[in-house]
């Protein structure tokens, strides 16, 4: 079944704070049951009765976004917070390096995540601007292909188009 996934930078908004997820290096979309790793990790999510669920990264990161197998947290980025000390501790050592090879933790602080909105309707308001401006005033109201043409002539030619062949002969060469 399909599910609509929420980019990172949206859940931190949505959430109005600091987020929480994971990502594994070694996702497998085409066989889940390969993805060990990220299956142990969850198992441990459950029993630690950690919320989580599929999530994109960052939003305007490429044009083209496929799922990479990263999971939000549900719990809040707060140091002195019990569920997080026991996440950070099952993930993280003490300098901060991960502790299961191919899981890496992260958090995406609000600010960023405003900044990735912020950025993202700049791009929109500049591609809308140029979009307007490229082809606005060009086929705005009122314009006429061809002003001096009849509707009776249209539909003959309308007819005759209908009934051309097409040229096979050559069209151009690359050289």
């Amino acid at each position: 079944m399909t599910e609509l996934l929420r980019h990172i930078d949206a859940i931190a908004r949505e959430k109005n704070r600091d987020v929480l997820f994971v990502h594994f290096e070694e996702y497998d979309h085409q066989h889940p049951e390969k993805n060990t790793v990220r299956n142990d990790v969850m198992h441990w999510f459950d029993l630690q009765n950690i919320e989580y669920f599929p999530c994109m990264g960052l939003e305007g990161e490429s044009l083209i976004d496929s799922y990479t197998g990263d999971l939000y947290l549900d719990v809040p980025f707060d140091e002195s917070s019990p569920a997080y000390k026991t996440l950070s501790e099952y993930l993280e050592d003490e300098q901060g390096n991960m502790k299961i090879q191919g899981v890496l933790f992260f958090s995406l602080s609000l600010e960023i995540a405003l900044e990735i909105e912020a950025d993202l309707m700049e791009a929109s308001a500049v591609d809308s601007e140029y979009a307007e401006n490229e082809f606005g005033d060009q086929f705005g109201e009122g314009f006429i292909e061809d002003a001096e043409s009849d509707p009776k002539d249209e539909a003959a030619n309308e007819r005759n188009t209908k009934n051309d062949k097409f040229d096979d002969g050559q069209i151009g060469t690359i050289q």
